[in-house]
């Protein structure tokens, strides 16, 4: 996972917002997730709308860094975590790496 590393959301995923929550629900399930639903907290669920197929991931944490008060230290590394999660969950998928000019 690097920063230039884009994801899209899988669309075996759904997302509904009920009372206040965001919760994924696989819409294609297996055995083993017939009763899985996964609620994302606030910050995880305004992540989760920034990932589009096309954004790298710094550019998602740079972006919600100037709208919310926190570091992008601190941003990148809980965007880590989510990112983790909802690879294991087959939530997303990794479908490119931007371009680097610089290198």
């Amino acid at each position: 996972m690097t920063p230039s590393t884009i994801y899209s959301k899988n669309p075996d995923f759904v997302q509904r917002d009920v009372a206040g929550e965001c919760i994924l629900v696989p819409i294609r399930r297996t055995l083993t997730e017939a009763n899985s639903i996964y609620v994302l907290n606030e910050t995880g669920a305004a992540l989760w709308n920034r990932i589009d197929g096309a954004s790298p991931i710094q550019k998602i944490v740079s972006g919600f860094a100037e709208e919310y008060d926190t570091t992008e230290e601190q941003l990148g590394r809980d965007f880590e975590a989510l990112l983790a999660d909802l690879l294991l969950i087959h939530a997303v998928e990794e479908v490119a790496t931007a371009h680097d000019p610089s290198r």
